[in-house]
């Protein structure tokens, strides 16, 4: 179905991010403010009346698409930049504007003191405008606007307090390692087009690729993928990201930039699997990804940090759920999961403002008292990510596992034995028994974190005092809770939600038809109700043994247990010393190689003979020249009267016989 306003979804935020950008300085903040927040939730509207239109169409596979205009035609490749709203990019527009508008209503009160209000709303909105163009976007290239035009405002950001010189550097630090996968999808996007003559979704879903061809592409695009949704190797620049604003820290894990690798993989299922390699590479890398995350949280203190990593080990579930073919179950984690990291971001954010810049949670504690509303929506969206009690993580993270378990993507792949094939099995149970010990830490450290922030006794300053943040703080935080608990409709199981009448709510009944399925075949559904009883256990398992350690009567538990294994400690505490060793063995070197070809390349080459050998060469002339313009008429007539010898000397010997 074509219609002729889909643009208004990225352009209002786009002209929001203008008004701010060009006119906030000089306008009153309450300009800005309005400015900022209308142009978010009248897209969301718009977004809303397209989604209505492809939900109510019985066809999975339904589409509202525009044309906005011809984009470019260079030899073969034809690029228009067309918007296309379906079950899958409809949700993502709704999560985008409506987590984003509430965000945006925290931040009038979180920034409101701050000299910068209209340019962090400019680059808000305009983080907000490129995320719906790569969510919209119905080819290659149009999404890779969107997707780079994310990393700038990451960049923006992330640094938006520069004078800090740590957190500017923590803002080019996301801005260049993201570059490294960026660079990964641009080939994918090349590969792409040198197979198939196309770049766009329609005529790619047409294409006939051998295996090596899906391979090829696939791989180089999850790099980008990799890069954007900070999956091992290039997941250090995520918790770094915490520089930013509080909101930015929302914006980012929650509803925008890092979701975008888990939204490029689904949306491309239709070539993913064709590439059955590279989906056990992304189920694998998705599982370490996600206890590595896990582990290095369950040791640090900076209430925002341990929220960073559980947002990578997130990330990680929701790779692993696509990874193993259920391309459903990871993109239903990614819409509960930004209801509640959304909501643990931002009443992080209340905590600190509450705690006047406080982060770490050793100088915290019972804050319960002094902050009901805060801690109450924390604690809602701490049981959410658990799993503890049937909440919307509960059945999207733990739909993930029971996936993995009975995946069929890996059953047709063979490597060759002298004694013949052997299947790969195995590798669904395996990311299965990765995936549940990863949830078990992810009960621990979330658990922890409530723990020692909001229960015991205030462990602060008596200078400050804890208050509670105003509503218009604390109003996003009830409603991103409340959908924390409304969101467990989308996972409700099949059976389950017949009875209640609530089949047609479900992520799984909504998507049907639409992904592609990988060559063995849907994951089979086995003993739901066995995988869901084991992740009650260790949700419980986990918050069992937090309040053991970290609990009111806990007495000194884990630092006794910490004193008993210092290495692994500071391993944790320090991150595993990645960010010291790719300091050591890239950035060093690097910096090493620059300073030498700088030595060489700049001042030797540059400076010394094409600039300065340059101007001393014609300096030279000149002053040659100069000799023979000195203003002496007599010599003037000398050199004249030469030249007239010399050429009365060439014509007599020319015309000689």
């Amino acid at each position: 179905m074509d219609v002729g306003w889909l643009h208004y979804i990225p352009l209002l935020p786009l002209l929001g991010a203008a008004f701010c950008g060009l006119a906030g300085k000089w306008v009153p903040k309450a300009w800005v403010y309005a400015a900022a927040l209308v142009t978010v939730l009248l897209s969301f509207l718009v977004g809303l009346v397209a989604f209505e239109m492809v939900s109510s169409s019985p066809a999975p596979t339904a589409q509202v698409r525009e044309l906005v205009f011809n984009w470019m035609a260079a030899g073969k490749l034809s690029v228009d930049l067309g918007l296309a709203v379906d079950r899958l990019s409809g949700a993502m527009v709704l999560v985008v504007t409506g987590v984003g508008f509430l965000i945006h209503v925290y931040s009038v009160g979180y920034m409101d003191e701050d000299p910068g209000y209209w340019r962090f709303f400019a680059y808000l909105n305009l983080f907000v405008a490129a995320m719906l163009l790569l969510v919209l976007a119905d080819n290659l290239v149009a999404m890779f606007v969107g997707w780079e035009g994310v990393g700038l405002c990451s960049y923006l950001l992330i640094g938006f307090w520069f004078d800090d010189e740590a957190k500017a550097t923590a803002g080019r630090k996301a801005f260049i390692v993201n570059r490294i996968g960026d660079f990964g999808f641009l080939l994918g996007i090349f590969a792409l087009f040198a197979f198939t003559g196309h770049v766009d979704y329609t005529g790619l879903r047409g294409a006939n690729l051998s295996l090596a061809q899906a391979s090829i592409a696939c791989a180089l695009l999850f790099v980008g993928a990799i890069g954007k949704s900070a999956q091992l190797p290039l997941y250090v620049w995520l918790p770094d990201a915490m520089a930013g604003p509080t909101p930015v820290s929302a914006l980012i894990h929650a509803a925008t930039m890092v979701t975008a690798g888990v939204y490029m993989v689904a949306r491309l299922s239709f070539l993913y699997i064709q590439a059955p390699g590279v989906l056990c590479a992304i189920a694998l890398v998705g599982a370490l990804t996600a206890a590595w995350a896990a582990l290095i949280a369950t040791s640090q203190t900076d209430i925002k940090k341990v929220l960073a990593y559980s947002t990578v080990s997130q990330l990680g579930f929701m790779f692993m759920g696509v990874g193993v073919g259920a391309f459903f179950a990871g993109t239903m984690h990614l819409v509960t999961h930004a209801f509640f990291k959304a909501c643990l971001f931002l009443g992080a954010g209340a905590v600190i403002h509450g705690l006047h810049g406080e982060q770490e949670m050793t100088k915290m504690g019972g804050l319960r008292r002094h902050m009901p509303r805060t801690a109450l929506t924390f604690l809602v969206a701490t049981v959410a990510i658990t799993g503890l009690i049937p909440l919307s993580g509960f059945f999207s993270k733990d739909e993930i596992l029971a996936q993995a378990l009975h995946t069929n993507a890996f059953s047709f792949l063979r490597l060759p034995r002298e004694d013949g094939p052997i299947g790969l099995t195995w590798l669904g149970p395996a990311i299965y028994l990765l995936g549940t010990a990863t949830a078990l830490l992810t009960s621990f450290y979330m658990w922890r974190c409530y723990l020692l922030t909001f229960e015991g006794s205030y462990r602060g300053p008596s200078a400050v005092t804890p208050h509670e943040s105003p509503p218009i703080m604390t109003a996003p935080l009830q409603i991103l809770a409340a959908l924390s608990v409304v969101g467990l409709v989308l996972g409700l199981p099949e059976g389950f939600a017949h009875k209640l009448h609530l089949e047609g709510f479900t992520w799984e009944h909504f998507t049907k038809g639409f992904f592609a399925v990988a060559r063995g075949g849907p994951p089979g559904q086995g003993n739901l109700l066995v995988t869901y009883l084991v992740a009650l256990a260790v949700a419980w398992a986990g918050a069992f043994v937090a309040w053991r350690l970290y609990g009111p009567e806990a007495a000194g538990r884990a630092e006794r247990l910490a004193a008993q294994w210092p290495r692994l400690r500071a391993a944790l505490v320090n991150k595993f010393y990645v960010d010291e060793l790719y300091d050591r063995a890239i950035v060093r070197p690097l910096w090493a190689l620059a300073r030498g070809a700088f030595t060489v390349v700049d001042k030797t080459l540059i400076d010394n003979v094409l600039v300065n050998g340059s101007a001393q060469l014609v300096a030279g002339i000149g002053s040659l020249a100069r000799r023979f313009q000195n203003g002496d008429v007599q010599r003037y007539a000398a050199l004249t009267a030469v030249g007239l010898l010399v050429l009365v000397w060439a014509l007599l010997k020319r015309g000689a016989p």
